[in-house]
Formats: C-alpha cells, structure tokens, sequence
C-alpha cells in the first residue's frame, strides 16, 4: 500500500496519443496535500481546504518543485468540494459542505478571498448530501451541478447577479437519476460541455453532454464505454490532441492516460503504467510545461 504521495509528468511524444510517464522527485511543502479535505486545481493555481477549516489557494511551480502560498482564510468549516470558476471575467471559487448542505462563492483576490454568498436549503429539496459539486460556464451563463451518488438526486443550477447581491443562485433543471454514479470528469469540446461518469453498480460508463437549453440538464451521447471497474479515482487532463482523462485503480496501481474521441463514442489509451497501488486521492495540475499527476 502507498503511504508517499507519487508524482508523475505526463509528456507528449512526436508520435500521436503517445504519452510518456516520468516518476518525479517530491515536491516541498506537498503534506499539505496529505491534510486536505478536498483540492482541485485551476492551472498552476491549487486550491485546498482543510480539516480544520482552513481554505487557501498556493502556486505550484514545476520547475522547483515547490508550492507557494498565496491566499489563506479561516472558512470556519471543512469543504468537501471545490470547483473553480469564471464569472465576468473574474476567478471566482465554490466550495461546499455536504454534511450542512452550504454553497459558499468566493471572488478570487490577488490577496484574499471575498465571500459572494450562500446557497443552502434544509428544507424541501435541501442541498445537503451532494457527492458531486461543479461549476462551468454555459453559453453566456454561469452554471453549477450537483449529484448525491446515494440518492439519484440531480440539479443544475444557474448563478445569476442580482442589482443588490453580488451572486444569486436558480434553479434551472432537476432529475432523479440511477444512484451510484462517481468519478465524473468534466471537460469541453468544440464549446461545448461534456462530462464522464461511472457507475459500478450497474457496470456503466457514460459520456453526457449537457443540452443548449439549461433547462434541458444532459443526455447521454456514448453509453457502455470500456473502463475497467476497479477504477476508483478518475480526473479530467488537458493532453496535446484534446482533452481526456487519467484513470487510477487502488487496488493494482493501474495508471492510464485516456484522450477522448471527438465523438463522445470511446477515448485513446495513451499511456498505462502499473505504479504503487494504495492510494486514495488523484489529483492533476495542468501547468505550462505540460500536466503533472499526484496519487496521494
């Protein structure tokens, strides 16, 4: 079992879809990752929130190996999702607490973060629970999706900027989907938004587009995709020919760098790599130089 966070780069050869695994020595400062309830990055841009409650964003530099703290708040509570965002050209952060059922949207400063607001119902149809939590743009729009894995629940929602609140938040689409869905990847094609998703429980995988009208949510454009389900961690990555994914199964330390196919119908297998078998987390930062892959 891997205890050690494992680094790899991922780096594009002359021929197409073929990409080399490079194992990379640790980065300083990398515990930080260890400690986290959730992370995701945004480029080189990393944002972590922590046990303690505790939410930062820190610079990862690739060619020294070093992460470099940039922002830190006192949130009060732990996140166990973030997902950044464009809103008016500005970086902006959603970060959310499952257990109260709490959106929190902050403006990104060069400094610090600015809470926008909250978005929370414990009543009705109550937001608590979500194991799923993304935010995109659509169109001339800004959305965020939501999915409770043990429930089916699945809502698509629309931030809108009211004349005296800075962010307000509508719901748009909503639909009792199978549970058991996890490991959705997000990415874009031709404008467009795509996202992959497994499901265990009924051996699936799917690519889903979601529809010009929001009020429509998404459909299935590719059903009964190839992917092994001893999969347990997966992550949308920026790879030379288009966008794809990386693939990473605790058990056997399987590692696969995947490009999606134009049509939604498969993707490439790139490059497959058995490295240490045990860990719980993936994570990729797509920086300048190319992506870089933690297994934490």
């Amino acid at each position: 079992m891997s205890t050690a966070i494992q680094w790899f780069s991922a780096c594009a050869q002359e021929q197409r879809d073929r990409v080399t695994l490079t194992p990379l020595a640790p980065f300083s400062g990398e515990q930080i990752l260890g400690n986290a309830s959730s992370l995701c990055a945004r480029g080189s841009e990393l944002f972590i929130s922590q046990h303690n409650g505790m939410l930062s964003m820190v610079l990862v530099d690739e060619k020294t190996h070093t992460f470099s703290p940039i922002i830190e708040l006192d949130a009060e509570k732990p996140y166990q999702q973030l997902s950044p965002f464009m809103l008016g050209n500005q970086l902006h952060l959603l970060a959310y607490n499952d257990s109260d059922g709490i959106f929190d949207f902050f403006r990104v400063m060069p400094d610090h973060f600015a809470h926008q607001c909250r978005f929370q119902k414990t009543y009705g149809d109550i937001t608590a629970g979500f194991s799923t939590v993304h935010a995109f743009a659509y169109r001339d729009s800004c959305q965020f999706m939501a999915y409770n894995k043990s429930t089916g629940t699945s809502r698509l929602y629309q931030l809108t900027v009211p004349p005296n609140t800075p962010l307000g938040v509508d719901m748009t689409w909503q639909k009792e989907w199978a549970k058991g869905w996890e490991n959705f990847s997000f990415f874009t094609l031709g404008g467009e938004n795509f996202f992959f998703k497994m499901n265990p429980r009924y051996n699936a995988v799917n690519i889903d587009h979601y529809m010009d009208d929001p009020s429509q949510g998404s459909h299935p454009v590719g059903t009964k995709l190839p992917l092994s389900m001893d999969t347990t961690q997966t992550a949308t990555v920026a790879l030379q020919e288009g966008p794809g994914f990386i693939a990473y199964e605790t058990g056997n330390g399987q590692l696969t760098v995947n490009r999606f196919h134009s049509d939604c119908q498969g993707w490439t297998c790139q490059a497959k790599q058995a490295v240490n078998a045990g860990s719980s987390r993936l994570l990729v930062i797509n920086t300048s130089q190319g992506p870089l892959i933690a297994l934490i």
